[in-house]
């Protein structure tokens, strides 16, 4: 995790392994979330090698159930995978759709998780420096024009979405894109609104 803080305010950003899990069933899946943030492809892609199996257990009900652990984890209230051991899933006994995906393929996306989670310790270190000096830059602007940046706590969830860009998840929370920190600029258009409306 890394931190940041100011006058009154401070900057956490992090992977989040929940996400990171849900994101590549839905993409294995070929999941299309309703009612809710559609977020980017995971990058590297992941094949929909489970499409199929969409259709045999029911598309509509998988995408329902995948929808509402979504909803939870984005709630900070969901059944947790524990990716360092063996899980039985039994959080999901709800879910019987979602269980038995997560039972099928559970083996590989727990793989692909590791390799993201390590290639996230790299992309902190190439990158902590700077993205920290951006986001206190933004903070101290804002602070220049006369706004209250007491008590403000942002969380960033930096994910490996083959798009680059940002989603604000009230109250402050914005799931990001890793690779929009490499462009400073585009960076800024993102947070720099979000920041404006969080003060």
């Amino acid at each position: 995790m890394v931190l940041e803080s100011g006058s009154g305010w401070k900057v956490s950003a992090d992977i989040d392994k929940e996400m990171l899990l849900a994101l590549y069933f839905r993409d294995l899946a070929a999941i299309e979330p309703v009612d809710a943030m559609f977020l980017a492809p995971l990058t590297p892609r992941v094949k929909p090698a489970a499409a199929r199996e969409g259709a045999v257990i029911a598309a509509g009900e998988l995408r329902q159930e995948w929808q509402s652990w979504w909803e939870r984890i984005l709630a900070d209230d969901h059944p947790t995978i524990d990716i360092d051991a063996e899980p039985d899933f039994a959080g999901f006994s709800d879910s019987p759709s979602l269980q038995h995906l997560l039972r099928a393929h559970y083996g590989n996306a727990y793989t692909w998780t590791q390799n993201r989670l390590g290639e996230y310790r790299e992309y902190c270190q190439d990158n902590t420096k700077e993205r920290l000096a951006l986001l206190a830059h933004l903070f101290a602007e804002r602070e220049l024009e006369g706004r209250n940046v007491d008590d403000l706590h942002l969380k960033l969830v930096e994910l490996p979405l083959s798009e680059r860009r940002a989603w604000f998840v009230e109250p402050n929370t914005v799931i990001l894109s890793q690779e929009l920190m490499r462009d400073a600029t585009l960076f800024r258009s993102y947070l720099q609104p979000i920041i404006e409306l969080m003060t």
